[in-house]
């Protein structure tokens, strides 16, 4: 079996790097001087698709033999790994189905069906996601191709890991803490194996949304904690109702602990990124911005490294949020 690590994420980038963009690592001297830290930015809303989610798509559907490529994929989804395993799909001719919520931000939706994908809408405060997906999947003989609880996908994932450490080795810089959004935990247990392999003292919290916490409080009690999925908030993309076993598992062994930030400030961390940067982060990407933001004492005199995940958000709502909606 694959294991999570500096080898098996740097052959999967190798395998995907034809597909995905590289997307910058910035920063900004104004930002450091107020913050009192060097903070690095890595913008994953400026990869294909909006989001971080098609680096593990496409390792997954790249890695399918013939005979499971004909049967077609099946996945579940709030919406950006609906949204990437579409595009992918359709790059590698592969028919795809996605399960979403009615409620799913309209940008996601569209996005979705444009790439090519059938879409099959559930109530996500009555109906369970991946049942709907596995009972489709054991119906049709499609392959279910999993959010984040998948080794393929988690080290696909890890490829964003991958090139910021490429970035900062380029420049000579050690990191001392990195934030990122968590919500099954793929995206943080694929980025951490490989920042871990290299920066062995780095202090790694994952972010999550009030109510939303359920990897911090995992990770706390050394257990897998569910949390109650029917608590509103803006980050759609991060309101799992438990983090998956195999993240788990991972991020128990590489993370410091969580940070929990409220919708409020989350549209600051929004407002920031657009007024500082000129970045449009939609709200489960901006999370670990808002933890930034929220606990930046504490980050004093620090290398900062933190995720922007995605930057899919729906301009009525964005524009909404800008004028301090």
């Amino acid at each position: 079996m694959t294991n999570v690590n500096y080898k098996s994420i740097k052959n999967a980038h190798k395998r995907i790097k034809g597909y995905i963009a590289e997307t910058p690592l910035i920063t900004s001297r104004e930002i450091n001087k107020k913050y009192k830290a060097k903070i690095y930015f890595k913008l994953e809303n400026r990869q294909k698709t909006g989001s971080f989610k098609v680096r593990g798509a496409f390792n997954k559907l790249l890695q399918l033999k013939n005979i499971e490529k004909r049967k077609g994929v099946i996945a579940y989804s709030s919406g950006n790994h609906g949204q990437a395993v579409s595009f992918a799909s359709k790059i590698l001719g592969i028919d795809s189905l996605v399960v979403m919520p009615k409620d799913a931000p309209k940008i996601k939706l569209e996005n979705t069906r444009k790439y090519g994908a059938k879409i099959v809408l559930y109530n996500r405060l009555i109906e369970n996601r991946e049942e709907i997906a596995i009972a489709i999947a054991k119906k049709s003989g499609r392959i279910l191709i999993p959010p984040f609880d998948d080794l393929d996908i988690i080290i696909g994932q890890g490829t964003a890991g991958l090139e910021i450490v490429n970035k900062l080795n380029e420049k000579k810089i050690k990191p001392d803490v990195y934030l990122c959004c968590c919500s099954g935990g793929g995206l943080i247990a694929g980025t951490s194996s490989y920042l871990k392999s290299f920066f062995p003292d780095l202090s790694i919290y994952c972010a999550e949304p009030k109510h939303y916490d359920d990897m911090r409080m995992s990770i706390k009690k050394g257990k897998l904690l569910s949390v109650n999925t029917n608590f509103p908030t803006i980050c759609d993309a991060l309101t799992v109702k438990i983090a998956g076993k195999l993240t788990f598992k991972i991020n128990k062994k590489l993370l410091k602990g969580g940070l929990v930030v409220t919708d409020n400030e989350v549209k600051k961390a929004i407002r920031f990124l657009k007024k500082n940067l000129n970045i449009i982060a939609e709200p489960g990407g901006a999370v670990p911005v808002a933890a930034l933001l929220s606990k930046y004492s504490e980050f004093n005199d620090k290398v900062v490294v933190v995720m922007v995940s995605g930057g899919n958000i729906d301009q009525k709502f964005f524009n909404r949020i800008m004028s301090n909606g």
